[in-house]
């Protein structure tokens, strides 16, 4: 079986999806990445892949560009002449969905987040709306990473619900995120990790961190790791109020890295505000892998993380006076607690975010037998860029 994955960059597909390609080549698939030529293109042959590249830009709202982009993807997928395509983000969802009304393959279509255009009343989201009900329409399977989303897309009348199911997230690697024996240290130290979007909630974290500086000084400590996207001037203006209040010493920047374990190893809790239109992130999966406390937003995608009180604290969306008593009391709280709450999230990690539950749901769509070999295997873990 031939089998194509069609993502906007390569770098995810090396980060985010080396199991799942590992996996179906064990089940005898031959992969083909389709996606933009980066730094991470030849680590993706090196994994024995074929890639063939497109011009995709993913923050392109150009008519002409995206008219030149579909086309591309088109005379790509009826060269390959693919038996499936699992397709990732809304454009690249868009893009293997239509080609599927002249192209005969099987699409899987991730949602991983319904995106911006989403969050825009109006046209934006009008036209968003109409695209998707037209592309997903001939599609075979569809995954949701979060409950919201399925129950938002159905009510619409976006999708079939025959045809939808929900996986967890993007799973994540146990045997890649371990956790480490809790130890007593000072300061009590907090990790926001991901890319820089206002979005996430990073100018609630700035505040609270700087609150919280001026309380506990030397007892607490507050890090972020991440980089800008260079294509969203909000995301350029954010890293800039990072990069001031790293100055004035109310947080820690660290810049960005493929591998955040020694993070997630050097911190005590993982804080996510976020009000994004994502589905499950990817950044608390990892931190709940590697046994810590979280605090997120009851909000989609991050609420199925955290069980309130059992390995972490739910706040309300943009609501900073409820984060700065969550992290005041994880830095006042006892470290039997905190050890608790880390269990708790290592937990929950193995009884519902286990990746192998999504590598299952991907061969049992595509009718293929489960591996001998396909427990996860040591993948390069996802760095700050998702």
């Amino acid at each position: 079986m031939r089998v194509v994955i069609l993502y906007n960059t390569s770098w995810y597909v090396y980060l985010l999806r080396r199991n799942l390609i590992s996996t179906l080549q064990d089940a005898g698939c031959e992969v083909i990445v389709v996606a933009p030529r980066d730094k991470y293109t030849e680590r993706l042959i090196d994994l024995g892949v074929r890639h063939v590249s497109i011009p995709l830009e993913p923050g392109s709202a150009n008519p002409f560009t995206e008219l030149r982009t579909f086309r591309a993807v088109a005379r790509t997928l009826k060269l390959l002449r693919p038996h499936a395509v699992l397709s990732y983000t809304i454009k690249c969802n868009l893009y293997a969905g239509l080609c599927k009304r002249f192209t005969r393959f099987v699409q899987i279509a991730n949602i991983s987040g319904l995106g911006i255009a989403f969050d825009r009343p109006g046209l934006m989201r009008a036209m968003a709306t109409s695209l998707y009900k037209l592309a997903l329409k001939p599609t075979d399977h569809i995954f949701f990473q979060n409950h919201d989303d399925l129950t938002s897309c159905v009510q619409a009348n976006l999708v079939d619900r025959e045809r939808s199911r929900v996986i967890p997230g993007s799973g994540v690697d146990l045997s890649a995120f371990i956790p480490i024996p809790h130890s007593a240290r000072r300061p009590r130290t907090f990790l926001m990790f991901g890319r820089l979007l206002p979005q996430k909630g990073f100018d609630l974290y700035l505040s609270v961190a700087r609150r919280l500086q001026a309380e506990f000084g030397e007892g607490v400590a507050c890090w972020i790791l991440g980089a800008p996207d260079q294509a969203r001037a909000e995301s350029i203006a954010l890293y800039e109020r990072i990069q001031q209040a790293h100055a004035r010493g109310e947080i820690c920047y660290l810049q960005s890295a493929d591998d955040v374990r020694p993070f997630l190893n050097g911190c005590d809790v993982a804080v996510l505000p976020s009000t994004y239109n994502e589905g499950v992130p990817r950044s608390l999966l990892e931190a709940m892998a590697c046994g810590k406390a979280i605090i997120t937003t009851d909000w989609k995608g991050c609420r199925e993380t955290v069980q309130d009180g059992s390995n972490g604290r739910l706040i309300p969306p943009r609501d900073e006076e409820s984060l700065y008593k969550s992290m005041r009391y994880m830095v006042t709280c006892s470290e039997s607690e905190l050890a608790s709450f880390g269990y708790e999230s290592r937990k929950r990690s193995e009884d519902l975010f286990d990746e192998r539950i999504v590598l299952k749901a991907y061969l049992n769509a595509l009718s293929l037998p489960l591996p001998q070999t396909s427990a996860p295997c040591d993948m390069q873990p996802t760095g700050t860029h998702a």
